[in-house]
C-alpha cells in the first residue's frame, strides 16, 4: 500500500471548508465526522505540505493532528505553531521507510532525515517519555490518559490497525472509521479528482467542490448532493 495521510481537527466542516478556501489551502477532501472534520490532502502532497495545512486548521480550531501510515508503520503529530512533535509505531526500518516515502526527495534531505531518525528512534524505549507523549495526544484528541499511555507503549505494532487503535483509545471512533475507509480505498476516486498542481491562488479561485469537496462518511464516501 502506498503511504496515506490525514488531518483531524474539531472544526465543523462548513467553517473549515470556507477558511481553507479563503487561505488557498488545498486541494483536499473534507470528511465530516461527529468530532469535527477529517482532511485528506491530495495524494501528490508531501507530508510537510500536510503539516502546513494542519497548522491552518490549528489557527482556526486550536487543535489539529496530522498522521501518515502505510502497511507497516504510522507516525502521528499533534500540531503546534512551530515545533513538529510526534510519535511513531512500527519497526525502525518500517518507520524510516514511511518517512522517506512521504518527505521531500533528494540526497541531502535523505541524509538529514536518516540522521534525525537515528538520533531519536531509540527514545521510544524510554518509559519516562510515554506519559509525556500520551499527554500531548490526550490534549489534542481529548483522550483518556490511561488508554493513551497504553497505546503509546504499544509502539512496536504499526500499520493501519495501530492507527485505528490510536483514535479508538482517544474515544474518536468516528475518525477510526474514516481511517479504515481510506485504508480500504473508499476515498481514492475522490482524491484522484483533485487537481495535482494547484497553488494557493488556484485553490482560492477554483470552485469549492473542485478543490475542497465534502464527502460524508454516512454515504460511504459518496459525493455530497446540493
Amino acid at each position: 500500500m502506498t503511504a496515506r495521510t490525514l488531518i483531524w481537527t474539531p472544526v465543523p466542516t462548513a467553517k473549515l471548508q470556507m477558511r481553507l478556501h479563503e487561505e488557498g489551502e488545498g486541494p483536499a477532501v473534507l470528511v465530516p465526522v461527529a468530532s469535527g472534520t477529517v482532511v485528506l490532502p491530495a495524494p501528490s502532497a508531501r507530508f510537510p505540505r500536510a503539516v502546513a495545512m494542519a497548522r491552518t486548521c490549528l489557527r482556526i480550531g486550536e487543535r489539529a493532528l496530522a498522521v501518515r501510515w502505510d502497511d507497516h508503520a504510522v507516525t502521528a503529530h499533534p500540531i503546534y505553531e512551530k515545533a513538529l512533535y510526534g510519535w511513531a509505531w512500527g519497526a525502525h526500518r518500517d518507520v524510516l521507510g514511511l518517512l522517506e516515502a512521504t518527505n521531500p526527495r533528494g540526497g541531502l534531505a535523505r541524509i538529514l532525515l536518516r540522521g534525525m531518525f537515528l538520533l531519536h528512534s531509540d527514545k521510544r524505549d524510554q518509559r519516562s517519555r510515554h506519559d509525556v507523549v500520551a499527554r500531548r495526544f490526550g490534549e489534542t484528541l481529548d483522550g483518556a490518559d490511561r488508554a493513551m499511555v497504553e497505546r503509546v507503549q504499544d509502539w512496536p505494532t504499526g500499520g493501519p490497525t495501530a492507527l485505528a487503535a490510536l483514535f479508538t483509545a482517544a474515544g474518536r471512533d468516528d475518525v477510526a472509521q474514516v481511517t479504515s475507509l481510506v485504508d480500504a480505498g473508499h476515498a481514492d476516486s475522490w482524491l484522484a479528482k483533485l487537481p495535482a498542481d494547484a497553488n494557493r491562488k488556484a485553490v482560492r479561485e477554483a470552485p469549492l467542490n473542485t478543490v475542497l469537496p465534502v464527502v460524508p462518511v454516512a454515504q460511504g464516501m459518496g459525493p455530497v448532493t446540493t
